[in-house]
């Protein structure tokens, strides 16, 4: 009966329906639960599988104008809460300073803690961070070639936590947790 929706809110103009939502009754009623401003709403929310909940949210700073399109910002972030959404905090240990664009969390299914995330930033333009304690610190392991405004996802294998693929025009496949990468068919 629990469910959490990240709304992203109009491209074109502020406000709307922005922030992270959470229904306790299977959707008869919803609290916003996570609300950055009226300029930056929620883009993933992912939920530990060994913890309910502990929830890690992106927040995207984002707004498109006749021959612009603002993608990132001082408001973008990667918040998270330990007790279901009630109370939050922004994560800033090892990830990149300054405005970052779109951030895509996925917590590892073989590991316990480990979480990948692939963040914009412009110290790099795309870059995969990973934690092993469940997004307290973070640790640049290497470039990608997946702009997540376009190539949203990250999916780490269920079964090896070294393992990852990270999809874009060609996916792209990590065998050591995001230090280095092949094209899908390349042979290690």
């Amino acid at each position: 009966k629990v469910l959490y929706v990240a709304a992203y809110g109009p491209l074109w103009s502020a406000g709307g329906d922005r922030g992270l939502y959470k229904t306790k009754d299977g959707g008869a009623t919803w609290d916003k639960i996570l609300n950055i401003s009226e300029h930056t709403g929620i883009s993933d929310v992912i939920m530990d599988p060994s913890n309910p909940d502990v929830l890690l949210a992106s927040a995207h700073q984002r707004r498109r104008h006749t021959w612009t399109l603002i993608h990132g910002g001082p408001e973008s972030g990667l918040h998270k809460s330990t007790d279901g959404g009630v109370t939050w905090r922004r994560l800033r240990t090892g990830l990149p300073g300054g405005d970052v664009g779109r951030i895509v969390p996925a917590f590892s299914p073989a590991r316990q803690g480990l979480v990948y995330a692939k963040i914009e930033s412009a110290e790099n333009p795309v870059a995969l961070y990973a934690s092993n304690d469940s997004g307290e610190t973070w640790e640049r392991r290497a470039n990608v070639q997946a702009q997540p405004m376009y190539y949203e996802n990250i999916h780490p294998d269920p079964k090896d936590p070294e393992r990852l693929y990270v999809p874009s025009v060609q996916t792209q496949i990590s065998d050591d947790g995001g230090r280095t990468f092949r094209a899908l068919g390349e042979r290690n």
